[in-house]
């Protein structure tokens, strides 16, 4: 196993366990970030934990409130709370800074509680072993909808925008549901066992499933079958998460985590470790994992060589492409946005860029217009010499 790095330093190592956290007595079935420095799991000790990176043992405090296992946890609110699902049916709302933490508790499935997940911050969906998923307000205990269309337990739900989400079951399906709808709007066909994970690759145009059947599946929404599939694995995959637009991570409960580029089938990157029944990440940069050794495991991805181009930056007359470069940004390391920012990362450099390039704005004469552009290819051009260096 490669050296331990911490958050924000550059390593020579594509990967590298950071942290691995111990406290719970059982196995670690669902994790979620509630911001870049700290996460949250449950397990299936009936308990959930609230864990810090900088914390010198990690653990920040401890929520007792389920009288099963936790199979689930989402956070809501912009990270001030979040929710849990249990094998004891119910749901519940934490505030994550209360030491008791609990606000709430939802009651209505009549089967446990297997997924959860946030549409915004006042609304979420769960989806059950009884086959259903239901749409919650958080300030009330009962369900607002039910959704019935699934033939086995839901094992997993992700949210596109706060319009539409996508469901995985035990029925070898995906659905996609449309908020307002009791009914499916679209079924995706094409594993042949139980969907266990969905997460958003693209947003609003493309998830990546997981299944028991040992591979993953790349979805367009707007088509029932797949588009590719990704394989290499020995045992069921129970976990998936997008680090950024082109790669994302997969555990399976064979003991590894493969780490995906979006447009190639086979996978980058096998790390060994526990039994993975839940991923989440952190930032770009950072992802946690659960599993059956009781701990949750801190780790840390980077490829070099997909730091932004001077060519896509030189491409910028496109503004759907100058918004991707910098959700990019948002997922690099620290120190790399650091160099980067000192020109055009922060947003006073985002609207100097727009401002240089932008028709019938603000914008200076074509003599000056050129250094400009000269001087944004010389210091992107030191910016990446910089961050070579500080890799090696």
């Amino acid at each position: 196993m490669s050296e331990s790095i911490s958050p924000g330093k550059v390593s020579s190592s594509p990967y590298a366990t950071e942290k691995s956290y111990s406290g719970h007595e059982d196995w670690v079935s669902a994790v979620c970030a509630v911001n870049s420095k700290q996460f949250v799991s449950g397990s299936d000790d009936n308990t959930l934990k609230l864990w810090n990176v900088d914390s010198p043992t990690g653990l920040v405090r401890t929520y007792s409130g389920h009288t099963s296992i936790v199979r689930a946890v989402c956070a809501v609110n912009d990270g001030n709370q979040f929710v849990s699902g249990s094998d004891d049916k119910t749901l519940k709302l934490w505030n994550v800074d209360s030491p008791t933490g609990l606000v709430r508790t939802y009651s209505g499935h009549t089967g446990p509680v297997n997924t959860v997940c946030a549409l915004n911050a006042e609304q979420f969906v769960s989806g059950s072993d009884d086959k259903t998923l239901k749409l919650w307000k958080k300030d009330s205990p009962t369900a607002d909808r039910t959704y019935i269309g699934h033939t086995g337990p839901v094992n997993t739900v992700c949210a596109l925008n706060d319009k539409y989400f996508v469901s995985g079951s035990y029925d070898n399906t995906l659905k996609l549901w449309n908020v307002d709808s009791p009914t499916a709007v679209m079924t995706y066909e094409g594993h042949t066992d139980g969907v266990n994970a969905v997460c958003v690759v693209k947003k609003e145009e493309q998830f990546v499933s997981g299944s028991s059947d040992n591979t993953l599946k790349l979805w367009n929404v707007d088509s029932p079958t797949a588009v590719m599939t990704y394989e290499g694995h020995t045992g069921p995959t129970k976990a998936v998460c997008a680090l950024n637009y082109k790669y994302f991570v997969s555990g399976y409960i064979d003991g590894t985590i493969n780490v995906w580029d979006v447009d190639s089938p086979t996978a980058i990157l096998s790390i060994p470790t526990h039994s993975v029944y839940a991923l989440d990440k952190l930032d770009g940069y950072h992802f946690v994992s659960g599993g059956d050794d009781n701990t949750v495991k801190l780790w840390t991805y980077l490829q070099p060589e997909e730091l932004p181009t001077k060519e896509f930056l030189d491409r910028g007359k496109n503004r759907d492409e100058v918004k991707e470069y910098y959700s990019y940004l948002d997922n690099l390391p620290h120190e790399i946005q650091g160099e980067i920012n000192s020109y055009v990362g922060n947003e006073d450099g985002l609207k100097h860029y727009k401002a240089i390039d932008k028709k019938g704005g603000k914008r200076r004469n074509k003599k000056s217009k050129k250094l400009n552009k000269r001087s944004v290819k010389k210091k992107f051009r030191k910016t990446r010499r910089k961050s070579r260096k500080s890799r090696k």
